[in-house]
Parts: C-alpha cells; sequence; structure tokens
C-alpha cells in the first residue's frame, strides 16, 4: 500500500485543492502538503475515505473538481526525500487558522488546569522538574526570558552533539545554539516556545507555553528534522541529557523511517526508560506509517489532531500512536535570519504535538513532585503511569478508525486531576 500520492494540480494549486476536499469530506482534515505552487503531497487516507464516501468513479470527479491533474502512488522514502527537497519560498501562503492564535491551549484543556493547581500560568513550582529538547538548538528569544531578567533556557549545560547531513551544515559555536544557517534551523525555537513560552509583552497579547518556564535543556543534533544519518549523536544526547543533565523528560521532534534504528539508539533509548525519563517522539507527516524513535515501545508516540479532535490529514497513524494532540496552525515564537526575533505566522507538523505532550508530562510531574517516589519505586513506573493516566483521561476523537489515533485527544486537565495507578497495575515495556 502507498504511503502518500503525488498529485500535480492545476492553476488553481494547493488552496482551491484543499477546499474542496474539505467540503467533500466534512469533519476529516484532508491531509494536503504542499511542495510547491502545483505540487503536493496527498494522504492515502484521504484516498480511501472519497473512495468509501462516494465510490472509486465518483471519487475521480471530486479529484477532478479539487484541481488534480494526476496522481501518483509513491512510498514513504520518496515522499520524504520530496518533502526534504522542496523550495520554501515557493510553497503558497497558509490559509487562516482553524481558530483564535491560542487554540491549541483550550483543545488541551491546559489554562483550567493551570488554575487549578497554581492559580495560573505565571505561579508554577517546577521544583526539580526539568525538560531537556533534543532539535536544531536553540536561539536568544524573549519568548525564553532573553532580556527581561534570567532565562529559563538552561544554556550553561547546551550542549552540540552535530552530524552535518548530505548537503554538509554546520554545528555552529556549540552550547547547543542554533546558528539559523542550515534548511530548518529555528525549528528548536519555535518547537521550544510551545513547551516552555512565557512572554506577557508578545505583540497581540501574552505568549504561553503548555509548561511556561519550565526549565528546559537545549541540544543541537542535526539542521533538518530527518535523522537517520544523526543516530549515533541522538544516542550520545540521550545519555547526556539522562546521565548529567538529569532531566525528567525529553522532546524529540524528529524522526526517521521506522524498524531502521541502530542499536546504540536502542541501548540509549532503554537507559532512558530505565532512568525513568519520559521520552516524547513526533509519529511523523506526511507517512502512513509512525517514524523512529516514535515507533518503539519505550517511547511515547504523540499523533496529531486538529480544532474539534479532527485526526491531522497529515499525521503518521496506527497501533504505535498513544495519543493525538493539535499539529495545525499553531501560534509559536520563531527567530529568522539574521536573528530576528518575532512571533509571526504558524506551523504544522507532529512536531508541536511532540511539544505540547512534552509540556503535558512537564505538568504531571510537577503535580505529583511529592508523591512519584514513594508511589513508584521502579523508575520505569513513573513513565507508565503517566501513559496510563494520560490515556484514560484523553478525550475520543469521533472522527477517527478505531486505535489509530490512540486513545484520543490529551487533556491536561483531566490528566492532572486522575489518580495514580497503583505500581502493582504497571507492567514495563519490553526493550528494542
Amino acid at each position: 500500500m502507498p504511503a502518500t500520492h503525488l498529485v500535480t494540480l492545476d492553476d488553481r494549486g494547493c488552496p482551491h485543492c484543499l477546499s474542496t476536499l474539505r467540503d467533500y469530506l466534512p469533519g476529516l482534515d484532508p491531509g494536503l502538503t504542499a511542495l510547491g505552487a502545483q505540487e503536493a503531497l496527498l494522504a492515502e487516507s484521504t484516498m480511501r475515505a472519497l473512495e468509501r464516501a462516494y465510490g472509486r468513479r465518483q471519487r475521480a470527479a471530486v479529484l477532478r473538481q479539487a484541481g488534480v491533474l494526476d496522481s501518483v502512488p509513491i512510498g514513504q522514502a520518496e515522499a520524504l526525500q520530496r518533502l526534504h527537497d522542496r523550495d520554501m519560498a515557493q510553497l503558497p501562503v497558509r490559509t487562516s487558522a482553524p481558530g483564535h492564535r491560542g487554540w491549541h491551549l483550550d483543545e488541551v484543556n491546559v489554562r483550567a488546569a493551570w488554575a487549578q493547581h497554581w492559580g495560573g500560568p505565571d505561579t508554577i513550582d517546577w521544583g526539580g522538574v526539568k525538560v531537556g529538547q533534543i532539535d536544531t538548538g536553540y536561539t536568544r528569544h524573549p519568548v525564553f526570558g532573553f532580556g527581561a531578567g534570567q532565562p529559563w533556557l538552561d544554556v550553561a549545560a547546551g550542549r552540540t552533539f552535530f552530524a552535518p547531513g548530505a548537503n554538509g551544515g554546520t554545528d555552529g559555536p556549540g552550547q547547543g545554539v542554533d546558528p539559523l544557517a542550515g534548511p530548518m534551523d529555528g525549528h528548536g525555537t519555535r518547537i521550544a516556545s510551545v513547551i516552555c513560552g512565557h512572554d506577557p509583552a508578545a505583540p497581540g497579547g501574552p505568549y504561553l507555553g503548555i509548561a511556561p518556564r519550565v526549565p528546559l535543556v537545549p541540544v543541537r543534533i542535526a539542521d533538518v528534522v530527518l535523522i537517520s544519518h544523526a543516530q549515533r549523536e541522538l544516542a550520545q544526547a540521550l545519555r547526556y541529557l539522562v546521565h548529567d543533565a538529569r532531566v525528567s523528560v525529553i522532546n524529540l521532534s524528529m524522526g526517521f523511517l521506522p524498524r531502521t534504528q541502530i542499536k546504540v539508539l536502542d541501548k540509549a533509548i532503554d537507559e532512558a526508560y530505565e532512568a525513568g525519563v519520559i521520552l516524547v517522539c513526533a509519529a511523523g507527516q506526511p507517512l502512513r506509517h509512525v517514524v523512529s524513535p516514535a515507533h518503539g515501545r519505550r517511547t511515547i508516540a504523540a499523533a496529531g489532531s486538529t480544532l474539534g479532535s479532527v485526526p491531522w490529514g497529515k499525521s503518521a497513524y496506527g497501533p504505535a500512536v498513544d495519543w493525538a494532540a493539535p499539529a495545525d496552525h499553531i501560534h509559536r515564537a520563531e527567530t529568522r535570519r539574521p536573528a530576528t526575533p518575532a512571533y509571526a505566522g504558524s506551523g504544522d507538523g507532529t512536531s508541536y504535538a511532540t511539544a505540547i505532550t512534552t509540556g503535558a508530562a512537564a505538568l504531571w510531574l510537577a503535580r505529583h513532585a511529592a508523591s512519584l517516589p514513594a508511589s513508584y519505586p521502579q523508575a520505569w513506573q513513573r513513565i507508565e503511569a503517566f501513559k496510563a493516566v494520560a490515556k484514560a483521561s484523553a478525550r475520543p476523537m469521533p472522527h477517527q478508525q478505531p486505535g489509530a489515533f490512540g486513545a484520543g485527544v490529551l487533556d491536561i486537565a483531566a490528566l492532572l486531576n486522575r489518580a495514580l495507578p497503583a505500581a502493582g497495575t504497571l507492567a514495563p515495556e519490553a526493550a528494542a
């Protein structure tokens, strides 16, 4: 079965195609990924949804109305390569967001969690909770407190374990700093802002991440998010964050094709699990199958949703997924070349669902800090307890196929209010 379809569009382009498909598939996100003005990737799940709803012949008619001139099924590797090679300057302007700019905060019910347990987002006591982020590095942005007091990014603990890609790349100055020189540099800043951002003076109103001002240790390993070439560096980063920086939860909004994982990375993931460090990974897009290391059972795989608990059409899905979180039109901070901080625009990707889940894990750890050590004598039990309560409290997705997007959409208020499971009810996941 193909992972996705390469479609050629008429001169009305992606906006017309997307709008038409939404009209014909109400309640579903079509999963159209622009590669250029008149070329895109269309999810296999959308093709099958059209056929179920209208039949094979009518599906062809719908695609013609959507401006599809040609459709060719392609595999995962080719889809990823085309995504990697696209010219970002040639992409169409993004359409309006599905809701207001903080819609994702409301979708996962985090404002209620802040208010109930800490009196709001400004007074959270993080205690010993610390997040590690493996990505393209960080920039000095006001969303992290730079220029307005003490930043909560632990820049002294930041590290660079850089793996040059096929086109080379630069590791930058080290210490986890993003030099903004590569094709996806700035990604780390965008994702970290959704995890721990807090800027009362942001244009248009205060900016808040899911876990505002939680301490974060940034590690740079690549300047792209497809990291099959950086598995050894990823293993180094994991070991550093677990054993040296001693973080509580790690965010990995990166990945590579499943079942191609090297043994040294398997071992590093096992070490994190046995140390009780929650490792949250992106399920990936625009593919059908969940990427690695999210594919493994000792990690948490976050898929994507959009407004109204609708499965995000570009998201990978399947039995490896634990749950979903918002992944489309996410308002985030960014730093543009040459190092200009901004809050313009919005982003999409399971990278953001991962960031939201990481923030939720940090809040859960802070909420139960006093009781976790006694409740769970074995470190891995903390991870399994978090997974259990997150799944049990997730909101069902009315339009999903059973099990395709895990337990449903993350609900942080319900997660924090749910009782901790007994240690005896938890079982460890098997090693890779």
